[in-house]
C-alpha cells in the first residue's frame, strides 16, 4: 500500500486502527478506485485524481449529487467524504456490467431507459454542465500545454456551434438534472432484482436530457452505437413517440458526448506533459482522442 493510500485511510473514521482491513485495486483513469473490506462490511474508496478542476469537477457538487441521487436509490450510499481532495467512500454495490450482446436487447436498453428518466427527474443541486463550455476549457488547457490539434478542428467547431444553436433553438424541457456520464462502466446490473445502480457522479448536473441520451445508445461497449432499431426503442421509451426533432436533436448530441471525449482527451494529455497529472499505465490519453477524431467524431460531423 502506498503512502498516499494509507493517508487518506488513515483520514477515514474507523479505518486507521482497523485490524482486519483488506484493500484492493479495481479500476479508474482520472481517479484510483478501491475495493475495501473492513469489519466485515465491503466499500469503495475513490482517491481523486490531482488537479481535477482543470476538469471543470467540483467535488462538492459531485457529492451533493451523489447523496441526492442516492436517496432515490438510483446511486450508492455515501459513507465518507474528505475534504479538500474530495476523496470519498461509498457502500459496495452488488452487481455487474452487462455483456455487449446482452445489452443488446429491447428489454435491456428500455431498462436503461427508464433508469436514466428516473435520474432526469431529480431536483437540481446547482451544478451546471455544457459539452459546448467544457470543449471550449479543454481546447484552451490543450493549447495552454502546447497539444497539438487535430487536422480540421476549426470545422469541429464550426459543427459545434450548429449543434449549439439548434439546441438553444429548442424550447421543450431539455434542461434537467442530468449524469453526463453514462458510459458502460458507470452503472451495474442488480440480477437480484433486476435494478441498475449508476456511479460516478463527477459530471453531474443540470443540462441536456439528449446528451445523457446519446450515451445510452453510443458509449455502451467498444462494437460502437447501438443499431438504429435500438436507438428507436430508446426514443420511443423515453418520449413515448420520437419524432425526427427527437431524432435531430440526439444526432446533435452524439457529436457534442464525442467531441467532449476527445477534447478530454487531449487536456489529460496537456496535464502529463505539465506534470499536473501522471501517466496512467496501458492508456495512451493522446492516442485515444486521435482516434475519435480521425473516425467517430468525423463520422458524426459528416452526418449532421
Amino acid at each position: 500500500m502506498d503512502k498516499k493510500l494509507q493517508h487518506v485511510i488513515a483520514r477515514i473514521p474507523g479505518w486507521a486502527d482497523a485490524s482486519d482491513l483488506h484493500v484492493e485495486r479495481i479500476a479508474g483513469l482520472t481517479n484510483a478506485n478501491y475495493c475495501v473490506t473492513v469489519g466485515g462490511e465491503r466499500f469503495v474508496l475513490r482517491v481523486s485524481g490531482e488537479n481535477t478542476a482543470h476538469l471543470g469537477i467540483d467535488r462538492r457538487q459531485e457529492r451533493d449529487a451523489l447523496q441526492t441521487a442516492a436517496t432515490a436509490g438510483l446511486a450508492p450510499q455515501l459513507v465518507a467524504f474528505l475534504l479538500p481532495e474530495g476523496h470519498l467512500v461509498t457502500r459496495w454495490v452488488e452487481g455487474r456490467h452487462w455483456e455487449t450482446a446482452e445489452y443488446r436487447t429491447p428489454y435491456n436498453v428500455r431498462l436503461l431507459t427508464a433508469t436514466v428518466k428516473r435520474l432526469h427527474a431529480l431536483p437540481p443541486t446547482g451544478a451546471v454542465f455544457s459539452p459546448f463550455r467544457r470543449v471550449d476549457a479543454y481546447h484552451e488547457t490543450a493549447r495552454r500545454h502546447g497539444v497539438p490539434l487535430p487536422d480540421g478542428f476549426d470545422r469541429c467547431l464550426e459543427t459545434m456551434k450548429m449543434v449549439e444553436a439548434d439546441q438553444q433553438a429548442d424550447h421543450s424541457d431539455w434542461r434537467r438534472f442530468c449524469h453526463n456520464d453514462l458510459v458502460a462502466v458507470n452503472y451495474l446490473y442488480d440480477d437480484r432484482n433486476g435494478s441498475i445502480i449508476v456511479l460516478d457522479w463527477e459530471f453531474s448536473g443540470l443540462g441536456d436530457i439528449y446528451y445523457d441520451l446519446a450515451t445510452v445508445v453510443y458509449t455502451h461497449d467498444s462494437v460502437g452505437p447501438v443499431p438504429p432499431e435500438l436507438e428507436q426503442v430508446m426514443l420511443d421509451c423515453y418520449f413515448g413517440e420520437a419524432s425526427d426533432h427527437h431524432r435531430r436533436r440526439l444526432q446533435g448530441m452524439k457529436y457534442m458526448l464525442m467531441l467532449f471525449t476527445g477534447m478530454w482527451g487531449l487536456a489529460q494529455h496537456g496535464m502529463q506533459l505539465a506534470g499536473l497529472i501522471p501517466p496512467v499505465e496501458g492508456f495512451d490519453y493522446l492516442e485515444f482522442a486521435r482516434y475519435l477524431f480521425a473516425h467517430d467524431i468525423q463520422e458524426l460531423r459528416s452526418s449532421l
